[in-house]
């Protein structure tokens, strides 16, 4: 047995996860050696950041088409209509506002999710390996004002874990911690083997600490001391007086009724509540979206799931005015095709779709851009919108300088978001 398998089944005594052994969420506890200062004046505390993925329809959800698969309904944005499937979320557009103008070049899944993900395409992240989601970037630069010193500074919820919460070269410290069961989200909590008398779980922990001191003696790498860190976060995120953040149980009946039963709104109530604990970056991943079949049956299922969700979290973040401190933003990886197809679908269409965008420093109740009469292309290029002019965006009214640079693993300065990306001022 090597020595952090050890380690690991040690932790696992002591009543602590292993989750820490493949994502350690607790991005205040360790900083780089080099303190790179990326940061911009803002009171932005949180990011909700609700990604559609697989491709959501912008011309069946958020822009009414004359080939729209559903009917049109008025928001409380003056002027402006939805589609039926966000009956509920229009409501409560008034205190966010819309992009109808997003827009890339990049038409396959994965290149797509990299863009959104990152601001660089597959092409301009030749030579700059492990870019670090943007999530974790955000994460980095407000690990110092976390309330808690042992707390996730990012949290995935939903989708496909890890994989959404990428810290690239930041290192693990800045991994997202995944939430798979909204009704359970912290698991491993209690001792794994039968309830240990205290005492027991004490003399382990001493001999757990004592082999880290000694192999650190030994071997004085940073690894070593990553090692010893990590169990000491693992403890103290297990005795924080703000781990109930993570239990949507303590909300009252009423209020969980308001989110709805499934879990996508389950997924919107925790958001809410880390969001008031101030994690620096919140990142829900819807998938079912890639409808080149039976695209109205899918649209309706997803939204029937969804949008009471949505729509109880941003009445709750105006109502209590964290959205002054908290940025909200709904998007997905391209929009799709205004055409439907023979087996009722629309395919990738990456040249335009929408985005919901709003808190924080953002002006409530704004629209940017329109579609054509079909819903094919931004009208005006001047107010159309790229993902990674989006990204930039976010960085600034997050606090995070999108010309700001890191240093990446191989000792290169790595710029936020590439020389193409602009910030849409107008927004502001």
């Amino acid at each position: 047995m090597n020595r952090k398998e050890f380690i690991k089944k040690s932790m696992i005594s002591l009543g602590i996860s292993p989750f820490l052994f493949s994502s350690n969420p607790f991005g205040s506890l360790h900083a780089s050696e080099e303190e790179e200062s990326i940061t911009l004046p803002s009171k932005v505390k949180s990011v909700i950041f609700i990604e559609m993925m697989g491709g959501m329809s912008h011309v069946d959800t958020l822009d009414p088409k004359p080939n729209s698969a559903f009917g049109k309904v008025s928001s409380s944005i003056s002027g402006l209509s939805v589609l039926e499937p966000f009956s509920l979320t229009a409501k409560q557009l008034h205190s966010i506002g819309i992009i109808r103008s997003t827009w890339s070049e990049e038409g396959d899944h994965g290149f797509a999710q990299m863009l959104l993900g990152t601001g660089y395409r597959m092409t301009e992240a030749m030579g700059f390996p492990d870019i670090p989601h943007f999530g974790a970037v955000i994460a980095y630069a407000k690990k110092s004002k976390v309330k808690s010193s042992y707390f996730p500074s990012y949290v995935t919820i939903g989708g496909r874990g890890g994989k959404n919460g990428n810290s690239g070269f930041l290192g693990i410290d800045y991994s997202g911690y995944h939430v798979g069961n909204v009704d359970e989200p912290i698991q491993h909590l209690n001792p794994s083997y039968g309830k240990f008398a205290e005492d027991r779980i004490l003399r382990r922990k001493d001999l757990v600490s004592f082999m880290n001191e000694e192999f650190s003696k030994t071997y004085p790498t940073k690894e070593s001391k990553h090692w010893k860190n990590m169990l000491v976060a693992a403890e103290e995120f297990r005795n924080s007086k703000n781990i109930d953040s993570f239990r949507i149980s303590l909300e009252d009946e009423k209020t969980r009724a308001r989110y709805g039963t499934t879990w996508q709104g389950k997924a919107m109530l925790l958001a809410k509540r880390l969001a008031a604990q101030e994690v620096p970056f919140i990142h829900i991943s819807i998938g079912g979206w890639d409808t080149h079949t039976g695209n109205k049956a899918q649209v309706t299922k997803n939204m029937k799931e969804t949008d009471m969700g949505i729509a109880s979290l941003l009445e709750d973040l105006n109502n209590t005015g964290l959205i002054k401190q908290t940025l909200f933003v709904l998007t997905s990886e391209f929009g799709r095709t205004p055409d439907v197809g023979s087996r009722d679908g629309r395919d990738h269409h990456p040249k335009v779709w929408s985005t919901l965008l709003g808190g924080g420093p953002f002006t409530k109740g704004f629209v940017l851009g329109e579609t054509d009469e079909t819903g094919s292309k931004p009208v005006n290029p001047k107010e159309a919108l790229h993902v990674r002019d989006l990204i930039a965006t976010i960085y600034q009214a997050a606090g995070v300088n999108p010309d700001g640079s890191l240093t990446n693993s191989f000792g290169r300065p790595f710029l936020l978001t590439t020389k193409k990306a602009k910030v849409y001022e107008g927004l502001f």
